[in-house]
């Protein structure tokens, strides 16, 4: 079953879901949106942030930290016009107040600023960084850029600091979950005319870009799925909720493919990878996985290479099949 629960918004990025079952929502020209707990989108932005919105950049990623009951931490990332910025915010009152810078130092361009970050099952915070239009950046180990990145608690609920560089050789990593039960970290890259990569990401590892692409990676590590056409993987979530004929799947938004691709993976296989909801919603941004089970997706048909519809850009629930 899927419903549109909100309509008429501007290029949606991501959705972080708050323990009363209300949802905030950023959109990239630099508003952070709340979806009430009733289904509806206030129409005043609980903040609004000083973006940078050249190209693909703007207002990116949102997480809540995990102790958001006690401290009321909401992270941001986003493009300035000095490069990608990630900023600790409090929520109070309805309203997001910066509280500290804690992470600098990205290069941003009008391309490939990924911009995805999310919490860990250990409690520590992952950032996703694009090569900006510079493939150099990718294997470059002085670089932040073309990277997956690691802050532990004290850095992220601290003053920051250098961050703990997990692998290299990124094009424009957009999607991260963990796997339920191996908590193995399972990462989505655009690559660059088709050649998109599903990866499972381990510490100390280089992927290769700008160096190979494809299924053959020589000595760099290989992909788990390649696209040889382009769907352009976005946000991505493992279905952890049971009783679904979901369950335990890898689930992409595609942004090309205006899709959700439907992966089941078993160890270093894909034993399923199928389209869902193919061409009905047009480009879609994210897939995430709310705390009643029901899976939430938002369109980005507003975002300069979608053919927006009257409603768009949307919030669409999905509550998947039974067994």
């Amino acid at each position: 079953m899927v419903e549109t629960v909100a309509t008429g918004l501007e290029v949606p990025w991501e959705i972080a879901f708050l323990p009363d079952g209300s949802a905030l929502v950023t959109e990239r020209p630099g508003r952070v949106r709340l979806l009430g707990a009733d289904r509806k989108l206030r129409d005043e932005p609980v903040a609004e942030i000083d973006v940078s919105a050249e190209g693909e950049g703007g207002l990116l990623g949102l997480a809540t930290d995990p102790a958001f009951d006690r401290n009321r931490f909401v992270y941001l990332y986003y493009t300035t016009a000095d490069g990608m910025r990630l900023a600790r915010h409090r929520y109070r009152d309805g309203r997001l107040t910066e509280d500290a810078v804690i992470l600098d130092g990205i290069d941003a361009g009008p391309i490939h600023d990924s911009g995805r970050i999310a919490f860990a099952p250990d409690g520590r915070l992952y950032v996703l960084t694009g090569d900006a239009g510079r493939e150099d950046l990718a294997q470059d180990e002085e670089s932040l850029n073309g990277k997956v990145l690691r802050l532990d608690a004290e850095q992220y609920r601290g003053e920051g600091g250098d961050p703990e560089m997990i692998s290299l050789g990124h094009r424009n990593p957009q999607g991260l979950d963990w796997e339920p039960r191996s908590e193995r970290l399972v990462a989505t890259e655009h690559g660059p005319t088709g050649d998109d990569e599903i990866n499972v990401i381990r510490e100390g590892e280089n992927y290769g870009w700008p160096e190979v692409t494809g299924e053959d990676h020589g000595d760099f590590t290989a992909p788990l799925a390649v696209y040889a056409e382009t769907i352009a993987p976005s946000g991505s979530t493992f279905v952890t909720r049971a009783g679904s004929s979901w369950t335990g799947d890898y689930l992409v938004a595609a942004l090309a493919g205006q899709q959700v691709r439907r992966l089941t993976i078993d160890g270093d296989r894909v034993t399923r990878n199928e389209a869902l909801f193919e061409g009905r919603f047009g480009r879609i941004r994210t897939v995430v996985e709310a705390r009643d089970g029901a899976l939430y997706l938002l369109t980005s048909n507003r975002d300069g290479r979608g053919d927006p519809a009257r409603e768009d850009d949307r919030i669409l629930r999905v509550v998947p099949p039974r067994r």
